[in-house]
């Protein structure tokens, strides 16, 4: 308590916000694909128009275009997931497999459009993209290989080790996940998972596992990433997640390994989308459902615990390695392009680095990955499922913010359900923390939690704080309360006027709202969300479970295909975002949001992969 007042005395709040201007220049008409290319082009040039302040005079017009040039290309790389940039040299990697036996890690240069087969191996590329690391169920240990030297050893443990920046120290759970002392199993905490509260153990050694050492934090959570020490240049402090005690909040500390010195450095109802700046320094998160409402929202926070501040935006985002912090926000339709945008967490500058009238893209499930420098950016395109890559030119312009629309209160666009929720996504109401499909929480869960639904997660979960409306997606009437559809401790199902069924899952209480036999009409009010995991007492994991059937009760079916909404952005972009499961075998199925198999109750698990990714 000590390290938190002294925190919270000595932290400096800023805001960063971008203007808005009445009439923002280059905001451009909503567009549907990236630019059009002529047959034989995989490439287009165009220009980031300056700001209305800034226009160049007519002597100058042609270097100020040139100087912000702006190249994008279509990369020969069509259904791959999940490519990000290594070594620091501009590489694009991402796993593939073009036939059988000749998967594995595939990489496109600086200036190349085809990929090349770099190894057979995969995994994790950690430590500065020096170590190479997988984790072996079967083993019940992590294989690490350094990439310089070839040098190979493992870990005792199968959650993923956390590595130095420079590849010379780690840290790893000395307990497995699910376990008390375990470490969070999900990427947003509004609490653990474990039904015994207690302190983590983890170990601390060199990289290579030599010199380890048990120690036990003074939280029950994990290690997310080595932070510097203010006095100390070496591997002597850590970044926590977690909490002191079970009925804090969840917060994000500074420990120094040395003294056990403990500084908090963000406390919120929910936070999720933890992400340190390269070097250590800085980190960026997104804090939810507080009090406040001026404390919700993505935050950039220093490491020593000297200042933070407010993005006015919300969306993805991803560190340079010079400590910019650079964010996507969420779009006001799913027609509009994506636009990228710079944070200063120092000086608390904000400029937007593309112009959709002039550069338009569209990101599948914010699938993206910044250069370290930020030159460049990799993306999954939504309008053709290929990798495109896009040079930025320029040092950006001033421009208005996209700020997402109300929801719309009946369906629309020629599909028959509206949201579940009265108001948009965001910070401060809720999120897709969950898809439909094959997503690596439901292969965890294959054989036991959904085993009757074929291995794969039965509907989609909006993360929202306990006791928020939700409302009827379409008309028709209840056919039951706190049926046997599952997801505790209660539920609401509505037989649509469609003939699919619509099943409201983890309700704070039998809904006060309808009662069996009730017609309802979309936007009514049916229930109120909760928890999901017992003793349900709204601070685990409170989020509305939401599954469409069809041909009675028999198949479940995927939700996105029924509604006009912007689905790519209602993670809200947050780090590591939804993700699917991977088989190695079959790497392009099951990897997009449209892309997912209606589900037969009581039929074989169609998940029990050779090789699966996450293992």
């Amino acid at each position: 308590m000590a390290g938190m007042a002294a925190t919270t005395a000595g932290c400096t709040d800023d805001e960063i916000r971008g203007t808005r201007p009445a009439d923002a220049a280059g905001s451009g008409k909503p567009v549907t694909t990236e630019p059009t290319l002529n047959r034989d082009e995989t490439t287009t040039t165009v220009a980031l128009a300056p700001a209305a302040e800034d226009a160049p005079s007519p002597s100058s017009a042609i270097s100020a275009i040139q100087s912000n040039a702006t190249r994008i290309t279509r990369l020969a790389a069509s259904r791959v997931t999940q490519p990000f940039f290594a070594d620091g040299n501009d590489r694009i990697l991402f796993y593939d497999q073009p036939a059988p036996g000749q998967g594995g890690m595939f990489a496109i240069g600086p200036q190349e459009v085809e990929p090349r087969r770099e190894r057979a191996d995969w995994g994790y590329l950690l430590g500065g993209s020096r170590l190479l690391v997988t984790p072996r169920v079967q083993r019940r240990d992590t294989a690490v290989t350094h990439l310089p030297t070839g040098r190979e050893w493992s870990l005792p443990t199968t959650t993923t080790p956390v590595f130095s920046s420079d590849a010379t120290a780690v840290a790893y759970s000395a307990s497995g996940v699910g376990s008390p002392g375990g470490p969070s199993t999900g990427a947003g905490s509004s609490g653990w998972s474990n039904s015994a509260f207690g302190l983590t153990q983890v170990v601390l050694a060199r990289a290579d596992g030599e010199d380890g050492r048990k120690v036990r934090l003074p939280i029950n959570g994990s290690v997310q990433a080595w932070i510097p020490a203010p006095d100390d240049p070496g591997n002597v402090r850590l970044l926590l997640s977690g909490r002191r005690a079970e009925p804090d909040d969840p917060s994000y500390w500074a420990y120094d390994t040395r003294d056990e010195a403990l500084i908090e450095l963000a406390r919120g109802k929910r936070l999720t989308g933890l992400l340190a700046s390269p070097d250590g320094t800085w980190i960026a998160h997104v804090s939810m459902w507080n009090r406040k409402g001026d404390q919700d929202g993505l935050w950039v926070t220093r490491t020593d615990g000297s200042r933070r501040r407010r993005v006015a935006m919300i969306g993805g985002y991803r560190w340079t390695s010079d400590n910019r912090l650079l964010v996507i926000p969420h779009r006001a339709t799913r027609s509009a392009s994506h636009e990228l945008w710079e944070v200063s967490p120092e000086s608390g500058d904000v400029r937007r680095m593309t112009d959709p009238s002039a550069t338009p893209f569209q990101i599948a499930n914010f699938d993206w990955d910044i250069s370290d420098d930020g030159s460049k950016l990799v993306y999954v395109s939504a309008v053709d499922k290929s990798l495109w890559r896009i040079e930025l030119g320029g040092t950006g312009t001033v421009g208005a913010i996209p700020e997402p629309p109300p929801v719309p209160s009946e369906a629309t666009g020629g599909k028959p359900y509206r949201l579940p929720f009265a108001v948009p996504p965001g910070p401060s109401t809720w999120y897709v923390a969950q898809w439909y499909g094959v997503t690596t929480a439901g292969y965890r869960g294959r054989n036991t939690t959904y085993v009757q639904g074929q291995g794969i997660h039965f509907g989609i979960d909006f993360a929202t704080e306990c006791r928020s409306e939700v409302v009827a997606i379409a008309p028709g009437k209840v056919i039951a309360v706190d049926g046997d559809f599952g997801s505790p401790p209660h539920n609401c199902v509505v037989l649509l006027d469609d003939g699919n069924i619509a099943m409201y899952g983890h309700l704070v209480e039998r809904t006060r709202h309808v009662r069996v036999g009730d017609r309802v009409e979309p936007g009514q009010v049916v229930g109120n969300t909760g928890d999901s995991i017992a003793p349900y007492t709204c601070n685990r994991n409170p989020h509305l479970h939401l599954e469409i059937r069809k041909q009675g009760r028999a198949i479940a079916t995927n939700p996105v295909p029924y509604f006009d909404a912007n689905w790519d952005d209602m993670g809200l972009g947050v780090w590591p975002g939804s993700r699917f499961e991977r088989n190695l075998d079959d790497p392009a199925s099951n990897q997009f949001l449209d892309d997912q198999p209606d589900i037969r109750f009581g039929g074989p698990i169609i998940t029990n992969f050779a090789r699966p990714w996450p293992p």
